[in-house]
Parts: structure tokens; C-alpha cells; sequence
């Protein structure tokens, strides 16, 4: 007799925070140094290096307090609900009840079945409680915002190292090719990866970041070399 495993992403909001701070580090620092490294590299690598540093710093400050601000916000309206909720069956638990049995009912459930499943549930107020907060306001209780970012953060430098450090080599604009590879390939495994929490294929959603990152180039080193040209 076959088995069916089924597959379901535990941490989803982990994996978002990880996701999100890489992609943003490794396409934000890949595209800014194309443009620097564009003008600038024919003179040396001191301002890459240095432009890169700073992007890399300030972006992953910013993007850290931006998860925990709005993961917090989201943190605390989850509390709150789950509070009131927890008053209400406290102060009112008849009308709790009869919640309950109104989402049951819902479901199909009537007769026995619906008084046993609603008597069985309302037994146990942690799970009364569970139950209403899942199925009647349809929350989950949020993971602690600061965890998401501190991986967001960590990421972001993640994502950020892989361009900058072919610039370290001081090669000219080799270290400008190896930087695009290295960082176009990364794109193309940030891609893949995303569909653990999206459930794409893995090989279009890596090639659409890397025609992104394509096109980023692009404009990137196409304005470097204009401003290199200007002045």
C-alpha cells in the first residue's frame, strides 16, 4: 500500500525574512557597484570597495528596522486579538459557544456529531480558544518580529558580500565580470529557492531573476559609462 507524504513549509516567515534580505542585499549591491565599477574601475578599486561597504552597511540597517517595524505592528495586532478573544470566553462564554457551534455547522457538522465536536472543543479553553482565533478571525499567532530581523539583517549582508568581494582582487574590470557571475548565479539560486514558499517551478522563477539582474546590469553599467563620459 503506497503512502502520500505530504510537504508543508514549517518558519514560512523565516524563510520569507531570508529570502527577502538576500535578494534585496545581492541585487541593491550588484547593480549600484556595476555603475561605480562602470565610471570608476579604470582608476583603481578603492571606490568600489569603499561605495560597497557603505551600500552594504546602511542597507542592511534599513531593511532589519523596516522588517521589525512592520513585523512588530503585525505582532502586536495578533496579541491583542488573541486577548480579546480571550476576555470574551472569559466574560461571555455561551455566546462563545454558540460561535463554535455556528463554524461547525459551517462545516457540514449537525446532530450528535456537531454537540460531541462542540462540547469537545469548548472543554479546554486553550484550545477554545486556538480554535476560534484560527478559524473565526483567521490568525495565526506571529513569530517574534525581532527574529525576523535579525535574519533579514544577516542576510542582507549575505547578499551584499557576493558582489563586492571580486572587487577585493583588484583585478580591473575582471573583477567586474566575476562580480556579474558570481551574482547573476546567486540570483538564479535566490530564484530557485523562493519556491520553497511560493510553489513555482524552480527553473523559471531562477531564470526570471536572473533576466532581472540582466537588466539591472544593464542600465547599471550603461549610466556609469555615461556619467564616466560626462565628467
Amino acid at each position: 500500500m503506497s503512502q502520500r507524504n505530504e510537504e508543508h513549509i514549517k518558519g514560512g516567515g523565516k524563510i520569507r525574512s531570508a529570502i527577502l534580505g538576500m535578494n534585496d542585499g545581492l541585487i541593491s549591491t550588484f547593480t549600484l557597484l556595476v555603475g561605480i565599477a562602470a565610471a570608476t574601475l579604470t582608476g583603481g578599486n578603492t571606490l568600489v570597495i569603499l561605495t560597497g561597504i557603505a551600500a552594504m552597511v546602511s542597507g542592511a540597517i534599513s531593511m532589519g528596522l523596516g522588517e521589525y517595524i512592520s513585523s512588530k505592528s503585525e505582532w502586536n495586532y495578533v496579541k491583542n486579538e488573541i486577548k480579546k478573544e480571550e476576555a470574551e470566553i472569559q466574560l461571555f462564554p455561551e455566546e462563545e459557544k454558540q460561535e463554535v457551534k455556528d463554524l461547525f455547522i459551517e462545516m457540514g457538522l449537525e446532530g450528535d456529531t456537531l454537540n460531541a465536536c462542540v462540547e469537545k472543543i469548548t472543554r479546554n479553553k486553550d484550545i477554545w480558544l486556538n480554535f476560534l482565533i484560527k478559524n473565526e478571525l483567521g490568525l495565526e499567532e506571529s513569530e517574534n518580529p525581532l527574529i525576523g530581523a535579525i535574519i533579514t539583517f544577516l542576510a542582507f549582508i549575505l547578499g551584499s558580500l557576493i558582489p563586492q568581494l571580486p572587487y577585493f582582487l583588484n583585478l580591473g574590470m575582471v573583477s567586474l565580470v566575476i562580480s556579474s557571475i558570481l551574482s547573476l548565479g546567486s540570483l538564479f539560486v535566490v530564484g530557485a529557492l523562493k519556491t520553497k514558499i511560493t510553489g513555482e517551478s524552480r527553473i523559471k522563477s531562477g531564470f526570471e531573476m536572473v533576466l532581472i539582474g540582466i537588466i539591472a546590469f544593464i542600465a547599471s553599467y550603461g549610466i556609469g559609462i555615461l556619467f564616466e563620459q560626462l565628467f
